[in-house]
């Protein structure tokens, strides 16, 4: 069976699912909290949710979402793509996967903006369990595309999705308009060691947060993209990563510069938040990627120290 919310069905309000059985489930519209309970062998799709998505005593299922906060209890055998603003909650669950949600619809760029939903704060690999142990949960292969968890489409919704030619079979990809441009990144979340080729951490100053977004995508797209962030450094901060990162000293007051004192009565105005890019390029690639950055405006170093004190700066929960 196929149950289907087109855009504008929500507007924003919160959603329940509940005792659904192989059932394929697409919500293209922005909600506030999405519930579910007791389903078992379904395919659920999920548009951005302002708050948090709870799974609760459900098995075999697929779910796909951009939430703010994730929540788990009482499932297993269940694949999460996902996009999650905070660290994903696992409890009493197991023999559950996660990856990167990846796949956006066409009208689902309006709905992360109005969830304030930032492309660059995914931490659908950083969870946190509850009663951990052994196979409670593990990430899913790099560079696991979403589509790969959903497909076949189901026709009703084929239309909405900008084709995935490389996952979907060719038939499907006839249906789907074409394609669409979205800043969803696919991150691999695995060390450098592991993803192969040369590691380059790139953090930009709070002005070129658009310039570093392309970069981003173009980095998701060849599928070199380890890890994003974006947060605030305040003076000491930044000092200290600059120096981890092996900067010249007057990077730190780049990434973080004196602001002017507050008018009388007004709050003190905070620097915007730098953009961070974690990523492992293959060796022949290493030095032209590099140019490209630095010609952003990025400060660039392949020290990984820098780039993991960076991921996680500002992550709730």
């Amino acid at each position: 069976m196929v149950l289907f919310k087109p855009p504008g069905s929500i507007n924003g309000q919160g959603f329940t699912i509940d005792n659904c059985q192989s059932c394929d489930i697409y919500v293209l519209d922005r909600s506030s909290q999405v519930t579910i309970d007791d389903c078992k062998d379904c395919r659920i799709y999920l548009g951005p949710v302002d708050g948090s998505v709870f799974i609760r005593d459900s098995n075999g299922c697929v779910l796909a979402t951009a939430c703010r906060q994730l929540r788990t209890r009482g499932c297993h055998d269940c694949s999460v793509a996902l996009y999650c603003r905070t660290r994903p909650i696992v409890e009493a669950s197991y023999n559950m996967s996660f990856g990167c949600f990846d796949m956006p619809y066409t009208a689902m760029e309006g709905h992360l903006r109005a969830a304030k939903l930032s492309p660059l704060h995914n931490y659908w690999w950083h969870i946190y369990d509850f009663t951990p142990k052994d196979g409670n949960w593990r990430l899913l292969p790099a560079g696991t595309t979403t589509l790969s968890l959903v497909q076949p489409l189901p026709q009703e919704v084929a239309p909405s999705f900008a084709p995935q030619p490389a996952e979907a079979p060719a038939q499907e990809a006839e249906q789907a308009p074409a394609a669409l441009p979205s800043t969803l990144l696919l991150t691999r979340a695995e060390s450098p060691e592991a993803a192969g080729g040369r590691y380059v951490f790139a953090l930009f100053e709070g002005a070129r947060r658009e310039a570093a977004l392309g970069l981003a995508k173009q980095l998701s797209d060849k599928g070199w993209l380890l890890f994003t962030n974006e947060a605030k450094l305040s003076p000491d901060t930044a000092e200290s990563l600059a120096g981890e990162a092996r900067w010249a000293k007057g990077v730190a007051s780049q990434l973080s510069p004196p602001q002017p004192k507050a008018k009388k009565g007004q709050p003190q105005q905070a620097p915007p938040p730098c953009v961070g890019l974690e990523a492992a390029v293959p060796e022949a690639q290493a030095g032209e990627v590099g140019e490209l950055l630095r010609g952003a405006g990025a400060h660039v170093t392949a020290q990984t120290a820098a780039g993991n004190t960076f991921r996680t700066m500002g992550v709730d929960g």
